[in-house]
């Protein structure tokens, strides 16, 4: 009977596991057309990137997406667990590239300084364009689509 408990429990644990990593890295539709918004938060291990990469093409070659933010605005050397920030780099690298093979363009926004010192000392190359918030990869994105918010008129 116990072991019927402990497997439940187990079950459970793997359960809200998975729902805590699809929810640390959602991916949201943006407001500009055809993007997409995935804001990357909480513990970063390094199992965790090859999820979000999965997710992310998986949902890329589902839907008519041009243009992925990577935002990584919550993404600091305390929130790191396991990884060093030279391979956060590495692993940002991948994601832009394997996105890139998707035909999609990554942005990437919210780079701390203590992050982009270490992509720039390992000679990593970002192959993305980067902002320093979402507000403006944005306003970056509506002025390239010729888009504008308007107030509507009461």
């Amino acid at each position: 009977m116990e072991t019927n408990k402990l497997k439940q429990l187990e079950e459970k644990i793997q359960e809200y596991e998975t729902i805590i990593s699809e929810m640390s890295a959602p991916i949201i539709p943006s407001i500009v057309p055809q993007t997409i918004l995935v804001p990357i938060t909480g513990l970063i291990r390094a199992e965790r990137f090859e999820k979000i990469r999965v997710n992310v093409l998986n949902f890329i070659s589902n839907k008519d997406v041009e243009t992925a933010i990577i935002d990584l605005t919550d993404i600091s050397g305390e929130r790191v667990e396991g990884v060093c920030l030279e391979e956060i780099g590495r692993e940002l690298h991948e994601l832009s590239s394997a996105i890139s093979l998707m035909g999609v363009r990554t942005l990437f926004v919210g780079l701390n300084p203590e992050l982009v010192k270490r992509i720039v000392l390992d000679g990593i190359r970002l192959e993305a364009q980067t902002f320093a918030d979402f507000q403006s990869a944005l306003t970056h994105l509506m002025k390239e689509k010729g888009l504008e918010f308007r107030k509507i008129a009461e």
